[in-house]
């Protein structure tokens, strides 16, 4: 009777085992053909850039910056006397005082160049463009 309670915890150990192993090293095979992604490292004070709305280095997020950036952008077309730039919250209205020599047709292909090249620069914005003489 001892030989066969013996016997019988043999097995249940060498079961255990199996099973032990099976659970060890079964979840562990798969992990060295998979490479983990991770995003790329900006340096932005240890972080990476996985926050796309995170600025960048030497970026400020605020009226004033995107404003001259508004600016320098409208700077090489010809037939613009001044510019007059508002924000109201996510709408970005900017007003556009053209020279008087411009013929109609001249002044609203102006004033769609304008809001081509301001919209693609400020896509966070919804740019409105208006022209006056």
């Amino acid at each position: 009777m001892q030989q066969g309670r013996l016997s019988g915890l043999r097995k249940w150990i060498a079961a255990f085992a199996v099973c032990l192993i099976v659970l060890l090293f079964g979840g562990c095979a798969n992990q060295s053909s998979d490479r983990v992604k991770t995003y790329g490292h900006d340096g932005y004070m240890g972080l990476s850039n996985s926050n796309p709305n995170m600025p960048g280095r030497h970026m400020a997020l605020n009226y004033e910056s995107d404003g001259n950036l508004v600016e320098q952008v409208l700077r090489p077309l010809k037939g613009i006397k001044n510019t007059q730039i508002v924000f109201n919250g996510t709408d970005l209205h900017v007003n556009l005082k053209v020279d008087r020599s411009l013929s109609d047709t001249e002044v609203r292909k102006l004033r769609s160049k304008a809001q081509f090249i301001v919209q693609k620069n400020m896509p966070r914005y919804d740019v409105h463009v208006e022209t006056a003489r």
